[in-house]
C-alpha cells in the first residue's frame, strides 16, 4: 500500500474515533444533542448508543475495504485524489447520518422546557484568567519586539520582496485584539447555567479555563511573529534559530492537556460531579428546538447570550441568532483581511 492510502485510512479511522466518541462530549443528561433524562442515557439511552457506533463503524469498515482496491493518485490525473476525497466524504455523510437518525430518537424521550428560571443573588466573575498583566502579555512580547526592530532597522533588508518589517508584528496584534475580544466577550456573555453550589464552582472553571485558550493562542501566535521578524535582522539571524520551539511546546502540551481535561470532566465540567450534586439542574439551559441540524447551531432570537454550551464537542459555540454574534463574526473576519491587505 502507499502512503496515501495509508493516509486515506488514518482520516478514515480518525474520523470513526471522533464520532464514536461524540455522545461523551456534553452534559450528563444531554445525549445526541437532546436533554434527556439522566435515568434513560444510564438506561435506554445506552442502547440507541451502541446502534449509533455501530453504524458508525459499519460505514468506516466499508471506507477502509473501498480504500485497499482504489488506484493509487497519478501525477497527471486527479482521477484517483477524488476518489480518495470521495471515500472520505462518503465516510463523513454515513457518520452525519447516524448521528442525526439518533438525534431524531433521542427526541421522543426529551424533557418537556421548564418556564421556571433561577438567578444567583452573588454576581459571577467574568474576570479573565491571571490579570490584566497576564492577558496584556502577547502585545507587550510584540512592542518588545517591535522596539528591537525599530533599533536595527537600517540593518534590516527592505525592498518590494521583503515587505514592510513592521507589518507582521501589526498583523500579530490585531490577531491578538481578537483573540482577547474572544475571551472577553465569553467571559461576560456566555450563559450561566447553575446558580449555585458545587454545579456553579465547576461551570465556572469550565468558563475560564475556555476563556483561557484564546488567550494561550494570542501568546502562541505573539511569539512565533516576534521570533520570525527578530530572525529577520542580521545580528540575530542565528540566535533563535530552532529555539522558539522550546517556548512554543509547552503552549501546545498545556492546550493539548487544556482539552484532555475538559474531556473528562465534560461540558461545563459537570461530568466529574456526584448526580446529587446537580440534581438541580436540568440540561444547559437552552431550549431544545433552538438547536438545529441536530444540534450543531443554535439560534435563538430571545436569549441575550453571546456564548452558549455546545451540546456536542467541547467548549462553547455562538448563539447565531444573537445579532451581537454577527457583529463579532464580521469582526473577526474583516479585520484581518482588511489589516492584511494594508500591511502586506
Amino acid at each position: 500500500m502507499t502512503s496515501t492510502v495509508w493516509a486515506l485510512m488514518l482520516m478514515v479511522t480518525v474520523n470513526a474515533l471522533l464520532f464514536h466518541f461524540m455522545p461523551r462530549f456534553s452534559r450528563p443528561d444531554i445525549l445526541f444533542a437532546v436533554t434527556v433524562p439522566e435515568a434513560f442515557v444510564a438506561g435506554a439511552g445506552r442502547t440507541l448508543v451502541s446502534r449509533y457506533r455501530a453504524m458508525v463503524w459499519i460505514g468506516a469498515a466499508a471506507a477502509l475495504a473501498i480504500s485497499l482496491f482504489l488506484p493509487a493518485p497519478q501525477p497527471d490525473s486527479g482521477r484517483g485524489a477524488m476518489l480518495m476525497m470521495g471515500v472520505v466524504a462518503a465516510n463523513m455523510v454515513v457518520a452525519l447520518t447516524a448521528w442525526l437518525l439518533a438525534h431524531r430518537k433521542a427526541r421522543a424521550h426529551a424533557v418537556p422546557p421548564s418556564d421556571v428560571r433561577v438567578a444567583s443573588l452573588v454576581a459571577r466573575d467574568t474576570s479573565l484568567p491571571g490579570g490584566a498583566l497576564f492577558v496584556a502579555g502577547p502585545f507587550a512580547i510584540l512592542l518588545a519586539t517591535a522596539l528591537l526592530l525599530y533599533t536595527y532597522r537600517d540593518d534590516v533588508a527592505r525592498g518590494p520582496d521583503t515587505g514592510n518589517p513592521f507589518g507582521l508584528l501589526a498583523f500579530g496584534a490585531v490577531f491578538v485584539a481578537i483573540m482577547l475580544t474572544m475571551a472577553v466577550t465569553m467571559a461576560r456573555q456566555s450563559r450561566q447555567i447553575a446558580a449555585d453550589g458545587p454545579a456553579a464552582a465547576a461551570e465556572q472553571r469550565f468558563r475560564r479555563v475556555n476563556v483561557l485558550i484564546p488567550v494561550l493562542v494570542g501568546y502562541a501566535a505573539a511569539i512565533s511573529m516576534s521570533a520570525t521578524t527578530i530572525e529577520s535582522i542580521p545580528a540575530f539571524a542565528d540566535t533563535l534559530s530552532g529555539r522558539a520551539g522550546f517556548v512554543l511546546l509547552p503552549l501546545m502540551l498545556l492546550n493539548f492537556g487544556v482539552t484532555f481535561w475538559m474531556f473528562r470532566v465534560g461540558q461545563g465540567g459537570q461530568r466529574a460531579l456526584a448526580p446529587a450534586a446537580r440534581q438541580e439542574v436540568h440540561g444547559d439551559a437552552t431550549p431544545d428546538r433552538a438547536w438545529k441540524v441536530g444540534g450543531l447551531w443554535y439560534y435563538n432570537p430571545r436569549d441575550p447570550a453571546i456564548w452558549v454550551e455546545k451540546r456536542f464537542g467541547i467548549g462553547y459555540t455562538l448563539n447565531f441568532g444573537n445579532w451581537r454574534a454577527w457583529v463579532l463574526i464580521i469582526v473577526m473576519m474583516l479585520v484581518p483581511m482588511v489589516a492584511s491587505r494594508l500591511l502586506f
